[in-house]
């Protein structure tokens, strides 16, 4: 049986544009004469509409649309994700469906099992769990058909305060019963550089268990925050991949069921973490801009490393023509850190606007003067800065339609050294989801790797906000050595706090850490969507009460 999976890139809620892609690779895999032809998890809408689920007319324009696949699979069969009606009287509205479509007729239709609610998953929210075990026989194959989450019962949680097994049930392991010849199974697994091997370990050892070959199909591109990294698989009875779609790309990969055994199996790759988080970001930024019909982007450039690596992605997404840079220094600002960002500017090759905003920030202070009498000068005129610099952002963006990209790195964001609504603002946070750490490592990357735009005095100075005289970042946290180190323990690992201790060493620090993450979530509440890289992103994926007590 010859099958082709189809990775595409598909756009929530534009279904007449998913449709359309999938009728061309349909139409490809007929005039290769091919069997079958396999498409990702919910294809048909996007992964996911989240709340657009509950309007009828959203439902019923998923259902027009595999009515009008369906005309096209003459001489071929395919796979397709779905939201489908739940007819029985009792649960949710859908079910999160795989519908196997041959020679012009819906033959079956498959729901998924397992339903996950855990970090940016939230589907039995609108989905009813599947109960009924069944598999497809085509071509005289036997094939059972799973959907992402089904295949992952044995996966573990993250941290200590964790199980196992987060399900009761095993889709495969009721399936395994009919042995099939093959499973394939429907995915939409977004990129997360910490556990993109935990990924393909699954996949492998439901091959090795069930000695069976899985035909797993992901999708790829991003939507919003989430960005999925494609890397569809083939994989024999025992646990060999053999077949490897390309990573952040669309592809299609055409294999002979009847020859699985006759395929060399693929050399263990060996991945680069800042390859594939530039590429991952590169994507997100790409994507989040083609997807809301935007072309320009501007930022904030200060000579620092976080708003320079901004640029370098921004550069890679959208090109040196769609992007400007303002920047916008103070009496408080080293004419160093002017000469690097002009120099960084220059090398990216993006138009650069100089504005002075000394003066703006004198006549501010001034205007505040009677109404802080008595007090002293200190955090409050720092911010002030930071917020000028917002509101001119603001402006560009409105005069001119570019959007404004925050630059903010997730260090920063988890401890609260940011100004709301100054360098907070943006309509998309490209590197929220990148420590501080991780910044320096991303942009030695593509200096070495992609273009050496980044200068070097920009990678090796002390970092500072530069809003008061000679000021450091380590002049209020802890090296970003220590600080990430805890950061990633409470955040990613989810770690108590005496095991945090013995991981840095330093009860006071780590308690001060602490109450800084703790304390900051109303700012986070008021972040820009942040471009999702790891296994607990801020935003969605770690939904925290503002007010309570930790």
């Amino acid at each position: 049986m010859k099958t082709a999976l189809a990775q595409l890139n598909y756009h929530i809620g534009n279904i007449k544009y998913n449709t359309d892609k999938i009728i061309n690779a349909i139409n490809k895999a007929k005039a290769e004469k091919l069997d079958l032809i396999v498409f990702s998890e919910l294809s048909i809408c996007g992964y996911s509409p989240l709340d657009m689920l509950e309007n009828e007319d959203f439902i019923i324009d998923c259902e027009l649309a595999i009515k009008q696949i369906a005309k096209q699979t003459d001489g071929i069969a395919a796979i397709v994700g779905a939201p489908t009606i739940n007819k029985n009287t009792k649960g949710k509205n859908l079910y999160n469906s795989a519908i196997f479509i041959a020679n012009r007729k819906i033959i079956k239709t498959i729901n998924k099992t397992l339903l996950p609610t855990y970090d940016i998953f939230d589907e039995y929210r609108h989905f009813e769990p599947n109960d009924i075990f069944e598999i497809v026989e085509y071509n005289n194959k036997k094939i059972a058909i799973t959907i992402c989450e089904d295949l992952w019962d044995e996966q573990r949680s993250f941290g200590n305060f964790s199980k196992e097994m987060l399900y009761k049930n095993s889709p495969l392991e009721y399936l395994s019963k009919f042995n099939p010849d093959f499973v394939v199974n429907i995915s939409a697994s977004p990129f997360s550089y910490n556990q993109a091997d935990v990924r393909k370990e699954i996949l492998v050892n439901n091959a090795k268990k069930y000695s069976t070959p899985i035909l797993y199909i992901n999708q790829t591109g991003a939507n919003t925050d989430l960005i999925f990294d494609g890397g569809s698989l083939v994989i024999n009875k025992n646990g060999q991949p053999i077949v490897e779609a390309n990573y952040f790309d669309e592809d299609y990969k055409v294999i002979d069921l009847n020859f699985l055994n006759n395929i060399k199996t693929l050399p263990s790759d060996i991945t680069n973490k800042y390859a594939d988080i530039y590429s991952a970001l590169v994507l997100g930024v790409r994507d989040y801009f083609k997807k809301s019909g935007f072309t320009k982007a501007v930022l904030g450039l200060s000579g620092g490393i976080d708003s320079a690596l901004c640029l370098a992605i921004a550069v890679g997404a959208l090109g040196s023509e769609n992007v400007d840079v303002l920047l916008m220094p103070t009496a408080y600002s080293s004419s160093h850190s002017v000469d690097d960002a002009i120099d960084m500017a220059l090398r990216c090759g993006v138009k650069y606007h100089v504005i002075n905003i000394e003066k703006l920030r004198i006549e501010f202070e001034t205007t505040l003067s009677d109404l802080f009498v008595g007090t002293k000068t200190g955090i409050t005129e720092e911010n002030i800065q930071a917020r000028l610099r917002g509101s001119i952002l603001m402006a560009f963006s409105n005069k001119f339609g570019h959007i404004v990209l925050n630059t903010s790195n997730k260090s920063e964001a988890a401890v609260g050294y940011s100004t709301m609504y100054g360098d907070m603002n943006g309509a998309i946070s490209v590197i929220g989801d990148v420590y501080k750490t991780d910044v320096y490592k991303l942009s030695e990357y593509i200096n070495k790797y992609i273009a050496d735009i980044i200068p070097q005095n920009t990678i090796k100075k002390a970092p500072s906000a530069e809003l008061r005289p000679d000021q450091k970042d380590n002049d209020s946290l802890p090296e970003y050595e220590i600080l990430d180190k805890i950061l990633y323990a409470y955040i990613e690992s989810r770690l108590p706090f005496e095991e945090i201790v013995k991981i840095v060493g330093d009860k006071e620090t780590v308690s001060f850490v602490l109450k800084l993450v703790n304390n900051s979530e109303y700012k986070r509440f008021q972040s820009p969507p942040i471009l999702r890289i790891s296994s607990k992103s801020f935003g969605f994926g770690r939904r925290m009460p503002i007010v309570a007590k930790f």
